[in-house]
């Protein structure tokens, strides 16, 4: 009676429960979630190592499996695990394990719960969190994370990495005299076009406002600036819809110095991007 009963209250729960031997790692039993979850009946799991609903590749392996298992011993442990399905569809499971004896056996007790969808949310949540929402280009977060990136990378290999920013020349008077909604249709035009105009290798972020800052790696200074020209041109050359003619941009670049932090970078191209507004607009200054 007491074991009919534990049967009930096994398959009556919502997550996916195995339990499996310690030393091992294979299936003794499975409850009738983890049964649907994983689309093998009962008779097909038991018997079967953790890897028969492992997606296989390294860290979701018997091995890894093993690995865990030993952890449990000493404490429980929390951990995802990219899990296939019968039919070879993939999902992720939040795997919560402990281990404990049974009949003077120690075993694995494992609850799985799947939470794909809450990683997929996640997964775009901190995509969005690294766009800016207007032009769907890289924001100022992950312009610094990209920098810090291109600046080891920069140090790793001593090879050059400048750094552009450029500023929308008279942009309030397209806002003041045209509208907001014809300044956020030039800043989106503007931006599918650079992000078309530069090098593969190149990056470009919306730093704010009406500013851009372009990562140009493996790039000395004078070829830098020579991109930079050459994408001004092509800017001058391209006509805004909603504004009917083109625009100009202001522009500064720097270099990176082994010795630089990525703000007094930051603040050095900044400064030249302010001489080139102060020289009349519609112009490159390089420090």
């Amino acid at each position: 009676m007491a074991g009919n009963k534990f049967r009930v209250i096994f398959d009556s729960v919502s997550d996916g429960i195995f339990v499996c031997d310690a030393e091992t790692g294979v299936f003794s039993e499975i409850n009738n979630a983890g049964c649907t979850m994983l689309g093998f009946t009962r008779e097909e799991l038991v018997g079967k190592p953790i890897e028969a609903m492992s997606a296989g590749a390294s860290p979701y392996t018997q091995r890894e499996a093993i690995s865990w298992l030993k952890k449990a011993r000493t404490r429980p442990q929390l951990f995802e695990w990219r899990c296939k399905a019968n039919d070879g569809r993939l999902f992720w499971g939040e795997v919560s394990l402990c281990c404990l004896t049974l009949a003077d056996r120690p075993v694995g007790l494992a609850v799985l719960r799947d939470v794909t969808e809450r990683k997929r949310q996640q997964e775009v949540l901190a995509k969005e969190a690294h766009l800016d929402a207007l032009t769907a280009l890289p924001n100022r977060r992950d312009f610094d994370d990209t920098l810090a990136r291109e600046m080891a990378r920069s140090e790793r290999y001593r090879g050059p990495l400048c750094v552009a920013m450029g500023d929308i020349d008279h942009f309030k008077e397209v806002n003041d005299t045209l509208g907001h909604h014809v300044g956020d249709a030039v800043l989106k035009d503007l931006a599918d076009f650079m992000r078309q105009q530069l090098r593969q290798t190149d990056y470009v972020a919306r730093w704010g406002g009406e500013e851009f800052t372009i990562l140009l790696p493996e790039t000395r200074l004078e070829v830098a600036e020579e991109v930079i020209n050459r994408l001004r041109a092509k800017i001058a050359d391209h006509v805004i819809p909603e504004l009917g003619r083109p625009i100009t941009l202001s522009f500064g670049i720097t270099v990176y110095n082994r010795a630089d932090k990525a703000d007094e970078l930051v603040e050095r191209v900044d400064h030249a991007l302010y001489l080139s507004k102060q020289a009349g607009r519609n112009k490159i200054t390089k420090i």
